[in-house]
């Protein structure tokens, strides 16, 4: 809590964060490879499924004009800054409903190589921070009224630090996908604090 208050910001609306890595840095590889590997099998999935591709290209579109997510111009393996550099493989998750199927991102911060760490081994979990389940249940029949409320995206509008947006990166391309086609790869980072890590949590109910 103590190194959350010290180095949280609030900056043009949003509150910026750093990741709270547990030691050094150095002990991070940067998962290249597998999340290469795991892309790759993503989109021969998807020269399978056109609609698949079409709903998580949305997704990604949306990120872009948030300004959640950026492509980055170095190169795409380049860390001359001595920043901690993590790849996160990512995979489509479909939730069906009763007449439609959603689909939504899963970006996975627990994957490693052998015998390397991961992302969240390197990162202090979050204190949680929930109030009792059984004391919001009383308080929300106390009165007549009750009024529920939700930020979308709440996670994503909480902004990296910019020395950590290396550690958040991960793979995708604007080409069709096509089983016969090497397609060119583009290097995306977040710019804000996306959802499947340890990190937001506190980060998300530390301030309000």
């Amino acid at each position: 809590m103590e190194i959350f208050d010290e180095t949280v910001e609030f900056k043009n609306d949003r509150y910026v964060v750093h990741l709270r890595f547990r030691k050094s840095h150095d002990e991070l590889s940067d998962n290249y490879s597998l999340a290469k590997q795991r892309f790759q099998n993503l989109w021969r999935k998807f020269s399978h499924d056109p609609e698949l591709h079409q709903q998580y290209h949305e997704i990604i579109r949306d990120y872009v004009e948030q300004g959640i997510i950026e492509e980055v111009k170095d190169d795409i393996k380049g860390n001359e800054s001595n920043r901690p550099l993590y790849y996160l493989p990512h995979l489509a998750v479909r939730e069906e409903g009763r007449l439609t199927s959603k689909t939504r991102i899963v970006f996975d911060a627990g994957s490693h190589q052998n015998n390397e760490l991961s992302l969240n081994d390197c990162l202090w979990p979050g204190k949680n921070l929930n109030p009792n389940i059984l004391d919001l249940l009383i308080d929300f029949r106390l009165n007549k009224t009750a009024v529920c409320s939700d930020i979308k995206q709440a996670f994503l509008q909480i902004c990296l630090a910019e020395e950590h947006k290396d550690a958040v990166r991960f793979l995708w391309s604007n080409e069709e996908p096509c089983v016969h086609k090497k397609n060119q790869i583009a290097c995306i980072s977040f710019q804000s604090s996306e959802f499947r890590r340890k990190l937001e949590p506190i980060s998300a109910r530390c301030h309000n």
